[in-house]
C-alpha cells in the first residue's frame, strides 16, 4: 500500500516568519504534533513538539523567535507512492514521527507514526494466521494490565 493512500492531506502549515508560540498554538488548536514550514506550496522546514519542548528546556522564548530560528531544515521527506513498510523503515531509521510527502518540492501531505502503525496492525493482523492473531492478543492484554497497575 502506498503511503499516500493513508497520509494526512489536511495540511497544518505556516511560514518560517510565524512566532514559535504561534505556531505552537496551532499544533494544538489542529490537534497535530508538527507544522509545514512552507514559503508558498515549497516546504523549508518542519517544526515539531520535540522543536517547542527542546527551546523550551533552553530557556523560555521570547515574542521574537521565530519558527525559522528553531525549525528543522535538515528534511527528511517521502513520495505519495512509496509503499508503508518503506515509510516505516525511514521513519524508525531517522527517528521521526512526522514524514512529509512531496511531489517535487511541493508539499501533497503529512503522514504521522500513528498513521503508519494503524495500517500497519491492521495488515498484521489480517494476513496472519489465527495463532499469530492470539498471541497479538495476548500481549496487548497484557500490556493494557501493566497499564492499568501502573494507575
Amino acid at each position: 500500500m502506498a503511503i499516500g493512500d493513508v497520509m494526512n492531506v489536511r495540511l497544518v502549515y505556516v511560514t518560517p516568519e510565524v512566532d514559535v508560540g504561534v505556531a505552537a498554538r496551532q499544533m494544538l488548536d489542529e490537534g497535530v504534533g508538527s507544522v509545514a514550514v512552507c514559503e508558498e506550496t515549497r516546504l523549508v522546514g518542519i517544526l515539531t513538539e520535540r522543536d517547542v519542548l527542546r527551546l523550551f528546556a533552553q530557556g523560555a522564548p521570547d515574542d521574537a523567535t521565530k519558527v525559522a530560528d528553531v525549525m528543522t531544515t535538515d528534511l527528511i521527506t517521502t513520495t505519495a507512492d512509496t509503499d508503508i513498510l518503506e515509510v516505516a523503515r525511514i521513519m524508525g531509521k531517522h527517528h521521526v514521527r512526522h514524514l512529509p510527502v512531496l511531489e517535487g518540492e511541493n508539499l501533497l501531505g503529512m503522514v504521522g507514526v500513528r498513521e503508519v502503525v494503524d495500517v500497519l496492525a491492521e495488515r498484521l493482523w489480517r494476513a496472519q494466521e489465527d495463532d499469530v492473531r492470539s498471541t497479538v492478543h495476548e500481549l496487548l492484554g497484557t500490556l493494557r494490565q501493566r497499564t492499568a497497575q501502573r494507575g
